[in-house]
Order: C-alpha cells, then structure tokens, then sequence
C-alpha cells in the first residue's frame, strides 16, 4: 500500500454519467440527480466535516473519553449493520457491483484489502488506548442515535429496492467516509498521542479502501435510477440515511 499522508483528501466527485435521452416520466439525467444529491449531503444539516464531534477532534477539544463513546457507539450500529450487505450482496443484479459488496465485507469482517484486521478489532485496540476496557464497553449501551442509524440501514438494505440500499450505504455513507476520517485522523494524530496500531480504526477509513467502497453507488444509480418513481426512492434513501448519519455522531454528547 501506499505511503499515506494526513492531508485531507478532496470530497469523491462520481464519474461523468453518459447522456441520457429524453425522459418521458419526469426523470432527470444521472448528472442531475448526482448534482442534486451532492447539495442534500453537503447541507449543513448534514455535511459531517463539519459536526461538532469532528471539529472538537480537530481542534483537540473533544475529551478521549467522549472520542471512545462516540467510537463505542460507531461500532455497535456499524458491526450488525456491515453484516447485512450479505442480504444486499443476495439482491444485486449485476456481477461487477456483487463483486464489490463481497470485498467490502472481507474487509470489514478480516481487513482483507487494507492487510489489517477486522475492523472491530481495530476499534477494540482504539478504545484501549483511548482509556476504555471491556467492562466499560459492555456498560454502554446503545443510544438511541445509534439505535435510529442501526434501524434505517436495516430497513434500507431489507425492504427497499437494491439501488436505493446501496444509494444510501455507498452513495452517501462510504463515499464520504474517507473525507471524515481523515479530519478526524489528522485530530488525533496532533492532539491524542495515540500508536499506529490506535490510530489504525480511523485511518483505514480514511484510506482508499473505503474510496472504492464509495464507488458502488454511483453506479447503480447510473444503471437503476432511470425513472422518476426510482430517483424518489433514492432521494429519500439518500436524505434521510445523511439525516441520521449526522445525527448519529451527536452521541459524543453523553459522554
């Protein structure tokens, strides 16, 4: 792998689309779409390079102990939440975007592509070096925000169409991890003292792993969200998933 930095990397921009003909139900083309949805996510309602938690850390404000719930709460959604791409991975239709799902959780579940760990057991090795042992992790429970943000990705990968599952997982969450993690790698590295082994949970998403995982969505919506019935459905995927993503990272605030 690559010598990484800590400079921000620049917020993913999707491929050009082709041009799409005329559309007959009211859809608009996938650059228009893209367009549209990059204002819903950059909204400051829901841009997360700039929450609060994510500046704090940049700042060097935000306690270790508030850095450990937050990440706490990060992994108790995120670990039951990754294990249902197996259901989206089963709905795909195209081999090329399964292909993707797959390498995405052998990466979550072994560090396959990163040649780390499970992601888990990264954050395992965060949260002690932030201060946190296993009895504190089995004492804190899950929050209602991470509740909220566990609940909708299970709603959007079961029950709703596989374009706007991995709408909302790639399009809005995946893709724009790299850019959040690495603000908040930067933070840590200046301000928290922690090792390369306590450091690697946040920059492995920071990284190009997490960039390509970021890719998928671009392209289903490129192939799927052709009508205006299916651009809908994305658009509220798409909302609402930033709505509680941003909300999610308010639970910095209990501890």
């Amino acid at each position: 792998m690559a010598k990484r930095t800590t400079k921000s990397p620049k917020r993913p921009r999707t491929a050009a689309a082709p041009k799409r003909t005329k559309a007959t139900d009211g859809a608009i083309s996938t650059d228009e779409l893209t367009k549209e949805l990059e204002a819903v996510i950059n909204h400051p309602s829901r841009d997360r390079t700039e929450h609060p938690f994510v500046q704090a850390v940049l700042k060097g404000t935000a306690t270790k102990n508030q850095i450990a719930g937050w990440l706490h709460q990060f992994a108790l959604w995120a670990d039951p939440s990754n294990k249902l791409f197996g259901v989206m991975w089963a709905n795909c239709p195209d081999d090329d975007l399964r292909e993707g799902i797959l390498e995405n959780m052998l990466e979550e579940e072994y560090g396959e592509y990163s040649k780390t760990a499970g992601h888990m057991r990264l954050i395992d090795k965060t949260l002690k070096e932030l201060g946190w042992t296993k009895k504190d992790q089995e004492r804190d429970l899950i929050r209602p925000e991470s509740s909220l943000q566990k609940h909708w990705l299970e709603v959007v990968i079961r029950n709703r169409p596989f374009v706007e599952s991995l709408a909302a997982t790639s399009f809005t969450a995946e893709r724009i991890n790299p850019v959040v993690f690495a603000l908040l790698e930067k933070g840590l590295r200046k301000h928290y003292k922690l090792s390369e082994d306590g450091l690697r949970s946040v920059s492995v998403h920071a990284s190009h792993v997490e960039e390509e995982h970021g890719s998928l969505g671009p392209i289903a919506m490129k192939r799927y969200a052709t009508t205006k019935r299916a651009q809908d459905g994305v658009r509220f995927a798409v909302t609402h998933m930033a709505d509680v993503y941003y909300n999610q990272y308010n639970v910095w605030q209990y501890y």
